[in-house]
């Protein structure tokens, strides 16, 4: 029995973080854009340079074991060095790595993460890939999350076996399945208990233009498309969460900002964890600020990812920063 299956790709992150560059910031239809600038053909000095395993799916499954819930993964990688570091850090975090499907004659996914002031640039290489659903020990919750193309078959066979085991879903979509569209993700949609996004996505869920719509009319908006909880992240101003009652907010756990990869999954991992322990919403948007905040203050998406002690102490330490009814 596990807790948690999490489904989606795992990839290599490399992260470069920059000392110095320059930003060019100008407005593109009334939202500031900044632009990354380095010298074409120089030889550019970096801080730090470090590989990990990353991807929103194995990034939860690794927090959410830290947390106290037994978790498993299922990811198609190619056979190639990141298979072989994936296994080797999933086993490390007691991860239940047996549905992790290696093909031959296949890539993996990878990622260059270039990080300046705290902010990332992101060059990703998505693998094409054929999921197939395994047959899957009995679980509590599956956590549906960012895959490449391809991906409408399991999603299809994903929305049954939830259905028939009675199990509960969260999901994530990623970029790729954002593009294919409401019409293409309603069946998850509708199935699903949590669906976690950024503010951002959420309005391309909707198909609006990025800050269109108010925080209250977004995550009303998407809950009428049927998942039972939405939460939806806004970066520095926090998070809100709503199950068809009060429409909750949270502002940040205060930490010095040093790298934003796997904020969001570290978010949905502790409110997830919070969820499965019996929490309401205002205390699972807690989880998942405290959760979010320590990851954020190192590099990668894994090294800051809490342990329920520790949890317990960051939890502590911020008590006086609660959920407010918006």
């Amino acid at each position: 029995m596990h807790d948690l299956v999490t489904i989606g790709d795992i990839k290599l992150d490399t992260f470069v973080v920059l000392p110095e560059a320059h930003l060019q910031c100008s407005f593109v239809e009334r939202e500031k854009a900044c632009f990354l600038c380095l010298e074409h053909g120089a030889k550019i000095p970096v801080e730090d340079f470090e590989p990990q395993i990353a991807g929103s799916a194995a990034n939860v499954a690794v927090g959410i074991r830290r947390l106290g819930f037994r978790s498993a993964i299922y990811s198609v990688l190619g056979q190639d060095a990141t298979a072989t570091l994936a296994r080797a850090r999933l086993r490390e975090e007691r991860v239940d790595p047996r549905y992790v499907k290696v093909l031959k004659h296949e890539r993996s996914s990878y990622s260059i993460v270039i990080t300046y002031k705290g902010e990332r640039t992101m060059l990703a290489a998505h693998r094409p890939h054929h999921y197939h659903l395994p047959k899957l020990a009995p679980f509590k919750w599956l956590y549906l999350s960012e895959m490449g193309e391809d991906y409408e078959e399991l999603f299809r066979d994903l929305v049954a076996l939830v259905k028939r085991r009675k199990a509960k879903l969260a999901f994530n979509p990623g970029v790729i399945q954002l593009q294919g569209g409401i019409r293409k993700l309603a069946p998850v949609i509708r199935a699903t208990d949590v669906l976690f996004v950024n503010k951002e996505e959420g309005h391309q869920l909707l198909n609006h233009r990025s800050g269109e719509l108010d925080l209250r009319h977004l995550v009303t908006r998407l809950w009428k498309l049927g998942p039972l909880v939405v939460v939806v992240t806004d970066g520095s101003r926090g998070s809100y969460a709503f199950d068809g009652g009060e429409v909750w907010h949270l502002g940040t756990f205060p930490t010095k900002v040093v790298e934003m990869t796997g904020a969001g999954d570290s978010f949905a991992t502790g409110f997830i964890a919070a969820r499965m322990y019996g929490k309401d919403l205002p205390k699972c948007l807690r989880w998942g600020a405290a959760n979010a905040a320590s990851v954020i203050s190192v590099v990668g998406p894994q090294p800051g990812l809490l342990t329920k002690v520790k949890m317990s102490r960051a939890l502590r330490a911020q008590r006086a920063i609660t959920a407010k009814e918006l």
